[in-house]
């Protein structure tokens, strides 16, 4: 049995004050007496299951007021999706061995189990709740994008060419073009392709449809490292909603399950080409590049700019499937549905802009 709770009924004071201790925010003689608990994200992390505690001490203020607990899904295929991609494994692996080393902002994290037999898992996160979060469909504020682009600087020259990456116990961090991704991409367009067009008749073009016709066969093409270039750790989902900004300037970057090993431009062109308006992209794509390299230069990684721009236009091409995707979710709301309108406006502009196109094999 698991030394962990998998359901949330199973959560006890015992284990919070033991996991809070562990994370060194709470002191032996204190412990958690008392838990509200909320669920949080509902309709949003649907590979996960989200809540918030509120805790209470036997000693006023002992440890934090609130966490956020992370859990398995309930619903099977999300079970099954998130053990085929073993999203739940690279999360927990991400908390116990990476977000110790990234010179970036993480959420603290008080505990990190995951069974491999059952695939269970359960992460203890401080909550950051409180920080400020900017809307996808408004577009990121030049000034956070600046910040946004820096911090994953110093995140990726941590990790660039990491001899962790060669080291069997880090087996479970996979490239991009590793198997089963290309085919989960793959597989996923052509279900989402009808929905798409049947919700989004508006967005369906010719030049959609030619790109379309050719994607399958790119799909671990435009995933695969080029012969000469370095990698890193991509956050691999590093967009607006998943971005906490603090007052004093810190980005804090969650869901870490999709991480793997990739080119340093992954995590740029996705968020810089679905993240920001057109406008503010088209008018400031060249400075805030320009900042995201100076940044690796102050780290003491020299990035070749001809490749990285090479790489950020073939990351571009591949990005176009995340709003693909999202168009056969349910539009829950008007919020849901400019989203992705949004998403896809600016991927397909990008494309454009960049004749990414010409990343797709015939």
């Amino acid at each position: 049995m698991a030394t962990f709770p998998t359901q949330i009924d199973e959560v006890a004071a015992q284990w919070l004050t033991q996991s809070l201790r562990s994370g060194g925010v709470l002191a032996a003689d204190s412990q958690v007496t008392e838990f509200d608990i909320e669920p949080i994200g509902m309709g949003i992390g649907i590979m996960g299951l989200l809540y918030r505690l509120s805790l209470r001490y036997d000693n006023e203020d002992a440890g934090p007021a609130t966490v956020v607990l992370k859990l398995a899904s309930s619903d099977p295929q999300a079970r099954y999706v998130s053990r085929v991609f073993r999203f739940y494994e690279k999360e927990v692996g991400f908390y116990r061995h990476f977000a110790p080393l990234t010179p970036v902002p993480t959420t603290a994290c008080y505990a990190a189990d995951h069974d491999l037999e059952t695939d269970d898992f359960a992460l203890l996160l401080e909550d950051v709740g409180d920080a400020a979060v900017h809307s996808q469909v408004d577009g990121c504020p030049l000034d956070a994008a600046l910040l946004t682009l820096q911090n994953i600087a110093r995140h990726h020259a941590a990790f660039a060419d990491s001899a962790l990456f060669d080291d069997p116990d880090f087996a479970w961090v996979p490239f991009g073009s590793d198997s089963p991704n290309p085919e989960g991409v793959i597989q996923g367009m052509a279900d989402s392709w009808g929905p798409f067009q049947e919700s989004f008749p508006e967005l369906v073009t010719d030049e959609l449809v030619a790109i379309m016709d050719r994607f399958a066969t790119s799909a671990r093409s435009l995933l695969t490292v080029k012969e000469g270039r370095p990698i890193t750790l991509v956050h691999g989902d590093y967009r607006l909603d998943n971005l906490f900004f603090s007052a004093d300037g810190r980005v804090t970057a969650i869901d870490w399950q999709v991480c793997a090993k990739g080119p340093f431009a992954y995590d740029l062109a996705y968020f810089m080409t679905q993240s920001l308006t057109i406008e503010d992209r088209r008018a400031h794509e060249a400075a805030l590049i320009d900042a995201y390299l100076d940044e690796l230069r102050a780290a003491g990684v020299d990035h070749d700019y001809d490749m990285l721009m090479d790489d950020y236009r073939a990351t571009a091409m591949f990005c176009l499937c995340y709003p693909i995707q999202a168009g056969r979710i349910e539009l829950v709301n008007d919020r849901a549905r400019a989203l992705i309108v949004d998403m896809f406006n600016r991927s397909m502009t990008a494309i454009s802009d960049h004749n990414a196109a010409e990343f797709l094999l015939d």
